[in-house]
């Protein structure tokens, strides 16, 4: 699987993790079941829907060199999403309501074809279980109004009336449309048995290529599924003898990560734990192994834009192609410190890695990761470091193909460190 079929297949934080997990099933691991004992080797768990939790045990481990190398990335993206009972009638078409997740760029999802993925709970027997589904065909949109309905739209801005604005149209006709009867037929149980949903709307466009020398790679979610490949493909090859090698993927980073599958939850230690005690690691060992580890979170930066240079850092402004990008900010909204820049360039120049750094414009609000939040609750040093991409939170990302590669490698020497 190469990094244009894993965004398609990948249209809501459900989809990635189970793209994900197919991944790492290609590649020999196996997959532990929440609250079965973890086992050595290279596994990986699937504690909830969007969140997907892999590492390489060592059979033998010397406790007096133990630590961990842990990689941290997100698996959602800012989008549309279905609030419940979402099909209703308006002015006599028949429409979807949606709720904007995260901090979406808004007018890049109007009149684009749209599918529709996500997962349907239903029940069946006594119990009440859940499928994937995912539907490719450009079955909704949202339309713009037209300028002559709007003519000051060009000078005054576009600021669309998030209550009523962003419903995607489905059929011209006030149909005769029941969406747990559509859900149904394509998850082929019946509509009786659905209970609830969680559906995300997505660009029917495929991830690809682009550029006079193909240079680049535009796709929705790049922010931030790249990240998510590459941690998994750099996990695949890690061979480590005192090392525990761990990639966390998790969700709802875009709206907090307080979630029982967010970067906030209980159960990243947890799991750390599972692994050191499958490694021999208890108690004080444990606590000696973590204490000698480090974590990298992995997450989209920005690159500096043609159009909107001024917009950028004077100083330090990443250019697509130009290599990893480490991020700091001095006021802690990245985890980088002074001694986690040093193992970034250390790692850089021993592998001929291409590197640059980012840090925010003093005037604007800064964005932030999961880094400080996994920094603070393990008490560990961390990297924040990602791909120099432009467009990020449209509907549509773009990024340099070359900074794939550097970006695995780079995790790939981490992980060896």
């Amino acid at each position: 699987m190469d990094i244009l079929e894993f965004l398609d297949n990948s249209p809501s934080p459900a989809w990635a993790a189970e793209t994900g997990a197919s991944l790492l099933k290609a590649s020999g691991f196996v997959e532990i079941k929440p609250g079965e004992d973890v086992t050595v080797g290279k596994i990986f768990v699937r504690p909830h829907s969007g969140m997907l939790i892999a590492a390489a045990v060592p059979p033998k481990i010397k406790a007096n060199q133990a630590s961990f190398r842990i990689i941290g990335a997100h698996t959602d993206s800012p989008h549309l999403r279905l609030k419940p009972r979402a099909a209703e009638e308006k002015s006599g078409y028949t429409v979807l309501a949606s709720e904007i997740y995260g901090g979406a760029l808004l007018y890049t999802w109007f009149d684009r074809a749209l599918g529709l993925a996500g997962e349907v709970y239903f029940k069946t027997g006594d119990a009440i279980t859940k499928t994937l589904v995912k539907i490719d065909e450009s079955i909704a949109i949202v339309p713009s109004l037209a300028i002559h309905l709007q003519r000051g739209i060009n000078e005054d801005g576009f600021a669309p009336a998030k209550a009523t604005a962003l419903h995607a149209l489905i059929s011209a006709k006030q149909a005769d449309f029941d969406l747990h009867e559509y859900l149904a037929a394509r998850a082929h149980i019946s509509a009786e048995q659905i209970l609830s949903y969680d559906l995300s709307l997505f660009d029917t466009q495929k991830a690809v290529r682009g550029g006079v020398k193909n240079e680049l790679l535009s796709s929705a979610r790049l922010d931030n599924l790249v990240s998510c490949f590459a941690a998994l493909s750099a996990l695949r090859d890690t061979k480590t003898e005192n090392t525990i090698s761990v990639v966390a993927l998790f969700d709802h980073e875009e709206v907090g990560s307080v979630s029982e599958s967010g970067a906030e939850s209980g159960l990243t230690e947890k799991l750390l734990h599972a692994f050191g005690r499958a490694a021999g690691l208890e108690g004080e060992n444990f606590a000696q192994a973590l204490a000698r580890s480090i974590f990298l979170s992995a997450d989209m930066a920005h690159g500096v834009h043609p159009n909107f240079a001024d917009k950028h850092d004077t100083e330090n402004r990443p250019r697509l192609g130009d290599g990893v990008t480490l991020k700091v900010n001095q006021n802690r909204r990245y985890a980088t410190s002074a001694a986690t820049q040093a193992v970034f360039h250390d790692i850089c120049q021993t592998n001929q890695i291409a590197s640059q750094i980012y840090t925010h414009r003093n005037d604007l609000p800064c964005g932030s990761t999961i880094g400080p939040a996994v920094s603070a609750a393990l008490g560990i040093p961390t990297l924040d470091v990602g791909v120099a991409m432009l467009g990020m939170h449209s509907i549509r990302e773009t990024c340099a193909w070359a900074d794939l590669a550097e970006y695995q490698n780079f995790m790939a020497a981490f992980l060896a460190r």
